[in-house]
């Protein structure tokens, strides 16, 4: 049946007092210059330009901003600069002795960023991944040429994913919901992407070595893994309202997202190809059955939306993956999708953004009585997979759920550009069967303090 009739485990560390107090107060100090541009690659899929607090007047030498700091040659129209990110989890699981042995404190992510850029139109950007897995999750170089045409080549997010595409420092809960266990993650590959309509749509269009379904190619290799096939992976996102004069309406965005490809894996163990679905909590929730391959096709398609307006926003995606997969003489065409919408409210200082919130009145070692934004979030999202896929063998009832329903509230104080504080709380109802007996809820308390530079 054709998608379109039927639409981390991480390491756990102890972390010294004063390392953490030096960053607090390193990111007190630069978060009083200039904003200057986001510091990981997923800041937008548009042609870079480079601003300034001083009329784009950039002099050779050292500099030190709240996206790093680095080095400008030639006038300052090169530079390479350092940057990054931490996050610093801890999980609380409730009512689950199961589980209870999953409470820990870890960091969830520790991305260093090297850039460099050469004028306006060339780039090369590099982001390793030091925690759990280590390996590249990012290096690509990117020649931006005018608006509507530019390119991107290496290893980089698949622009498929509203969620997935959304930089990891801006997230409001601690954890993506569903539907990004559906779409594709890193990949290496190429694309073309820009903007057109008068700057009211944008487009990414590109062709890569394709991974399961929510894999960062790092599992067994630096660079790539899981990945034997290709992918032709297009998205368009508008904003169709962005030049009107009434401005509440300026901040809504629409879009879909589109792939089509291969994947072959074999019975051989680790060869299969085939994704594990994870809840809230990064606990694997579902998988296929051991001697289960992917057996050719796999496509995808994600409608995708959100809205801003002031201090609310509202994100909402529908994605649907559609793969062939094998077992001994069968093959299947199994169909799993998910949607989430996701509300937020900030209750003062600062305006809803895709981006990171910046407050309106930081917190700096000038200001030091501000008070930073204060956000409310709460979402809902769901999982819904193959029943024909159970009924045939293909995943493991012992160790897979049918269906699962994840509810989720936050509170996020954002001190600055740099420091922000998270404290959520996410609970997952399962049905299906895991030994017949129904798997249960998933209860589960976050916080998290992040330092971005």
């Amino acid at each position: 049946m054709h998608i379109w009739a039927s639409i981390d485990e991480n390491l756990r560390v102890n972390t010294p007092l004063k390392g953490v107090l030096i960053a607090i107060a390193c990111a007190f100090y630069v978060s009083s210059t200039a904003y200057a541009q986001e510091d990981i690659p997923d800041r937008s899929q548009q042609p870079i330009t480079i601003k300034s607090s001083k009329d784009n007047k950039r002099k050779t030498g050292l500099f030190f901003t709240d996206s790093g700091s680095g080095y400008r040659w030639n006038n300052g129209k090169n530079q390479i600069r350092l940057g990054g990110f931490i996050q610093a989890d801890s999980r609380t699981f409730f009512e689950n002795a199961g589980e209870a042995g999953n409470d820990n404190f870890t960091f969830r992510r520790i991305r260093p960023v090297l850039e460099v850029r050469f004028g306006k139109v060339y780039s090369f950007y590099f982001m390793p991944n030091l925690e759990s897995s280590l390996g590249i999750l990012d290096a690509f170089f990117e020649s931006n040429y005018i608006k509507p045409f530019n390119l991107r080549v290496g290893k980089f997010k698949s622009p498929f994913g509203l969620e997935r595409l959304q930089s990891g420092t801006a997230l409001a809960l601690n954890e993506r919901a569903f539907p990004t266990n559906l779409a594709p993650n890193r990949e290496i590959g190429a694309q073309v992407f820009g903007d057109i309509l008068w700057d009211t749509t944008e487009y990414q269009i590109g062709i890569f070595h394709g991974n399961v379904d929510n894999g960062s190619g790092i599992g067994d290799s630096v660079i790539n893994s899981n990945s034997s096939g290709i992918d032709f992976v297009a998205r368009i996102f508008s904003h169709p309202l962005k030049h009107v004069q009434i401005e509440f309406l300026q901040g809504l965005g629409l879009g879909v997202a589109y792939s089509y490809g291969t994947q072959y894996g074999s019975a051989q163990l680790g060869n299969a190809h085939l994704p594990i679905f994870i809840s809230s909590g990064q606990q694997s929730i579902a998988s296929y059955v051991p001697g289960a391959f992917a057996d050719g096709s796999r496509e995808r398609i994600g409608p995708q939306l959100f809205y801003h307006s002031g201090p609310f926003g509202i994100m909402g995606e529908y994605t649907i993956s559609q793969q062939n997969i094998k077992i001994g003489a069968t093959s299947d065409k199994v169909t799993n999708d998910a949607f989430q919408v996701q509300l937020s409210w900030i209750l003062f200082n600062g305006d809803a953004s895709f981006r990171r919130v910046q407050p309106h009145n930081p917190i700096t070692f000038e200001n030091i009585s501000a008070l930073g934004a204060v956000q409310l979030v709460t979402r809902y999202s769901e999982l819904n997979l193959d029943t024909k896929a159970f009924a045939h063998g293909l995943f493991n009832l012992d160790r897979s759920v049918n269906k699962a329903q994840d509810f989720g509230v936050g509170i996020n104080w954002y001190l600055n550009r740099n420091v922000k504080f998270q404290l959520s709380y996410n609970q997952t109802h399962f049905d299906g069967t895991i030994g017949i007996i129904n798997r249960p809820t998933e209860k589960i308390l976050f916080s998290r303090m992040q330092l971005a530079f």
